[in-house]
């Protein structure tokens, strides 16, 4: 008896440790299913191509380049067709294209605005083509952005996050209850829009490196006045003769506006006129055609009586 009494104590201490045991076990599981959102960040994926740190490569710098530039020429609207040909020989394409014309009897103008998107390893042959197409090159103006560290970020960002969107779906399909399957579809809906967004920022940036940007302007060139300070009159007779002849011109114009402006009112004017003349014709006619009346005899006046003088 003495002997079964430690054996059974040493039974029933193993079986009390079983069971705390397997109690640990079920809490644990239920654990994992309500912090699977703080799960899925606990471990930092590898970037692309298994690195944990990428570094970057000094010999392929992601940059963007952009430019300005502006020309003259007096075919302003073939250069603009030309500039479409020349960007779609590089692979490039237009954007954007805007045509402005005025013309008038001293002189015409026309300019085109176009923005031109071509690759970026073409892009000093396109802004020299592109220059060479006009007469003139009135203005030129380049800018370059190093974007490298940016993309860079952006791709260890968007793996890391999409590791993580992994994660929550992982955990998501493993979930038994309600509210653990309501908190991973939150989570897993925002992390997968803060995927996206920085899937469009890195598509952005490659874009913009891939196609430079031109905005290129082609004007006409400006006629310079005559009468500019400085200018003293027509320098021989010929030029005289000619200033002379576009003023009588300008005043025979002018002439003829003003006639063509007042004749409607003409017949208006004529009827007023007779309105008034007219009365005034017959009333004169009426006194001319009455027979002259006799004047009547004034009295004399009394004589005035004579006084005698003093003596």
């Amino acid at each position: 008896m003495r002997l079964l009494r430690p054996a059974a104590v040493l039974v029933a201490a193993a079986l009390f440790l079983f069971g705390c045991s397997s109690a640990g076990g079920e809490s644990g599981v239920q654990s994992d299913d309500m912090a699977a959102p703080e799960a899925a960040d606990a471990v930092e994926p590898e970037a692309p191509g298994g690195v944990a740190n990428p570094q970057v490569d000094t010999d392929n710098r992601a940059v963007i380049y952009q430019a300005v530039l502006d020309v003259e020429d007096e075919d302003a609207e073939g250069v603009a067709e030309h500039a479409w040909d020349l960007a779609e020989s590089f692979g490039g394409f237009v954007t954007a294209d805007e045509r402005d014309r005025a013309t008038g009897e001293e002189a015409s103008y026309s300019s085109a605005h176009l923005v031109l998107r071509v690759p970026s390893e073409h892009f000093d042959a396109a802004m020299d083509g592109l220059s060479g197409l006009a007469e003139k090159e009135r203005y030129r103006s380049v800018t370059t952005e190093d974007v490298t560290e940016a993309t860079v970020d952006l791709a260890a960002h968007i793996a890391t996050k999409t590791a993580s969107v992994e994660r929550v779906r992982a955990l998501l399909s493993e979930a038994t209850s309600v509210s653990a399957i309501l908190d991973l579809e939150s989570e897993l809906a925002e992390r997968e829009g803060e995927l996206a967004s920085l899937e469009s920022q890195l598509a952005d940036l490659q874009d913009r490196v891939a196609l430079s940007t031109i905005d290129f302007t082609v004007v006409t060139p400006s006629v310079p006045d005559e009468r500019e300070e400085g200018y003293a009159g027509p320098a021989n007779f010929w030029d005289g003769l000619v200033v002379g002849a576009k003023g009588a011109w300008g005043v025979l114009v002018a002439v003829s506006v003003v006639i063509g402006v007042l004749l409607p009112f003409l017949p208006v004017a004529a009827l007023a006129a007779a309105a008034v003349i007219v009365p005034i014709r017959l009333a004169r006619k009426r006194r001319q055609a009455r027979p002259d009346r006799p004047a009547s005899p004034v009295p004399a006046a009394p004589p005035l009586p004579v006084t005698p003088p003093e003596q």
